[in-house]
């Protein structure tokens, strides 16, 4: 017997939705040592959840495997109903059902998949059991097969961290702990970028720390996976972020997925809120795109999510996630790839943190013809983005979007200086002056070509920190303070602002140009949440504007500076001027020297493996 899927029960009481549904006298009991389900008679326990359901469309689309059978732990007289549910439509299908007496916990109840899992009406499977008898339990499950796997799968599990403690020793304990885990072939190997950690505190032969330099997250994943590599004993690497909690299953169902695989893929965890626990954040994105209405439209600088926001405790909504729509990349929370695709298409690229993962995965699909794959019930919990915007993060922001682009001669100079004129000026209209420096500093670095990538990446962030706080005019303050402030929170209908009216703001840079009599001493309160973004116009007319960010307990003051804000946008303007005449060799250059920026000579110089066997 080998195990596909195992049935999992909650980690906490805010998650329940997301594993198990009890009703009419079923209950989740649990202790240290003991978690079941117990029932008194027309109890009723459903596994319809994202995290318990069995997404057959994609195991039917990606794998070779064929019989499958459900076995539970149970005690008492049961119903036992096998529901499927498809894409776009709003009733189940009942496809199996038995009733079994006299279940006892020493005994097994198997109950086959029917066949129809591997046809073309594939869609997502799940169980509902409802207790006869006058008590009841159930304890386990899991969905097996007695298929022999197709190959043996060893996996590196890499992860990098910057200052991050608590949340990297909860993950590796979560993975070490978990006893079917034990059985598989793997290893943990965690980057410390701050050097923080203590060998001692991880003393298992299946966990190794490495103590490296401050070179980001794409210096320190790619640290970790060179010594993986020369290892010569994994056939498949997973990288994860350190700032997640992680649900240990996600790296339980790698295995079979790889071990049973027709092609080889790159394996996709969705990220889920932390914040909000039942809210999918990204499931897949689409690169150099922006939602568009129901469609999306072009835009150099960002990314479209693929099915954002979906509540997954409501199982209509799970349902969209099986569109299988083909995403661009697969982010580094928890990404998975063979061995083999690293040898076809080299390491990732020295982006210091952002976009390395988007780059990496255009790279698979692009030169390697793989498919990303994000299969619902894989996923991690991980900071929300819209909780944390580090200023100097808009720096890698632009620069490495550009590199990106270059890689693949796709951005024109006129579409570059578009898009990014738009997002200084918005920066501006908002007196975000540090990041409209980032803005600046990110093109001024891109144009310097290739050989930027031969500077210590430390020194390098140190003075991008240093610029990022160049305007004193930005500051932080407590959340209490908002209680303090005046406002004036005229929200999402200042979008309706009259067309004279916006072209007046856009004309003086949102009020730059005003005289002091026509300014506003009220501030502003700008909101940036999961759900909703305020927009510039709302700060028309003010000398100051808050951000309020979900689930952060700081404000960021801005206040306006014309000499500040006149003078960023003179810097730029001379700036694209000047760059005009290099744009077109200088993108030749990135393209030139992508090779080297990904190979390991490269990054052996880059991590100064060189100077010592090991850092």
């Amino acid at each position: 017997m080998n195990v596909i899927n195992r049935i999992q029960f909650p980690h906490t009481l805010e998650t329940t939705n997301l594993y198990i549904n009890c009703h009419n006298g079923a209950s989740l009991s649990s202790n240290k040592d003991d978690v079941k389900v117990t029932f008194k008679k027309g109890g009723f326990l459903s596994f319809n959840t994202y995290f318990n359901s069995f997404y057959e469309k994609f195991y039917a689309k990606y794998t070779e495997l064929e019989f499958l059978y459900y076995l539970l732990k149970l005690e008492g007289d049961f119903q036992i109903s096998l529901y499927r549910e498809r894409h776009g439509q709003t009733h189940r299908e009942l496809i199996y059902q038995e009733t079994v007496e006299n279940c006892q916990l020493e005994k097994q109840t198997k109950i086959c998949l029917p066949d129809s899992w591997r046809s073309e009406n594939m869609g997502r499977v799940y169980l509902e059991l409802m207790c006869l008898s006058e008590h009841g339990s159930f304890v386990e499950g899991c969905l097996a097969t007695e298929q022999n796997p197709l190959r043996e799968v060893s996996l590196g599990i890499i992860t990098c961290t910057f200052k991050k403690e608590a949340y990297v020793k909860k993950t590796v304990e979560n993975i070490l702990k978990d006893g079917s885990l034990k059985s598989k072939n793997l290893k943990v190997f965690v980057v410390d970028n701050a050097k923080t950690l203590n060998k001692e505190e991880f003393p298992n032969q299946s966990f190794e720390l490495i103590s490296n330099r401050n070179v980001g997250g794409s210096g320190g994943f790619t640290r970790g996976l060179v010594q993986a590599l020369e290892e010569d004993v994994y056939t498949h690497f997973l990288f994860m972020d350190d700032d997640i909690e992680l649900e240990p299953e996600s790296i339980y169902r790698l295995f079979p997925l790889y071990e049973y695989a027709k092609q080889d893929f790159a394996l996709a965890g969705s990220m889920l809120d932390l914040h909000k626990k039942n809210l999918l954040h990204e499931a897949g994105g689409l690169y150099s795109k922006t939602p568009d209405n129901n469609n999306y439209k072009y835009d150099p600088f960002e990314v479209a999510c693929i099915n954002p926001w979906l509540n997954l405790e409501n199982p209509q909504e799970i349902n969209h996630l099986l569109s299988d729509t083909s995403p661009d990349y697969a982010g580094f929370w928890f990404c998975a790839f063979s061995k083999e695709t690293v040898q076809k298409m080299g390491l990732p690229i020295p982006f210091f943190i952002k976009l390395d993962d988007i780059e990496f995965g255009l790279r698979m699909k692009e030169r390697l013809g793989h498919s990303i794959v994000y299969l619902p019930g894989i996923a991690v919990w991980h900071e929300p983005f819209y909780a944390k915007n580090p200023v100097w993060d808009t720096y890698y922001w632009v620069r490495n979007h550009l590199i990106t682009h270059s890689m693949r001669q796709s951005l024109k100079y006129t579409d570059a200086v578009k898009f990014l004129t738009k997002r200084l000026l918005h920066k501006l209209f908002i007196f975000d002056y540090n990041s409209a420096e980032m803005i600046i500093r990110g093109f001024e670095d891109y144009m310097q070509g290739p050989l930027l990538m031969e500077n210590d990446p430390e020194t390098l962030h140190a003075k991008i920190i240093g610029l990022s706080k160049t305007y004193k005019s930005q500051s932080v303050k407590s959340s209490s303070s908002l209680g303090e402030q005046t406002f004036n929170d005229t929200g999402r209908e200042m979008m309706q602002l009259p067309t004279f009216r916006r072209l007046f703001a856009l004309a003086t840079l949102n009020g730059h140009l005003l005289p002091n009599f026509l300014l506003s001493n009220d501030a502003a309160l700008f909101i940036i949440s999961a759900e909703h973004i305020d927009w510039w116009p709302k700060v028309f007319t003010k000398k100051r504007v808050l951000f309020f960010r979900d689930s952060n307990i700081s404000v960021y003051q801005h206040e306006m500076s014309r000499t500040a804000g006149i003078g960023i946008l003179m810097r730029w303007l001379l700036l694209i001027i000047q760059s005009s005449i290099n744009w077109s060799s200088v993108s030749t250059e990135w393209k030139n020297h992508f090779s080297r920026l990904t190979s390991l000579d490269f990054w052996k110089e880059y991590l100064k493996l060189n100077e010592s066997h090991r850092i």
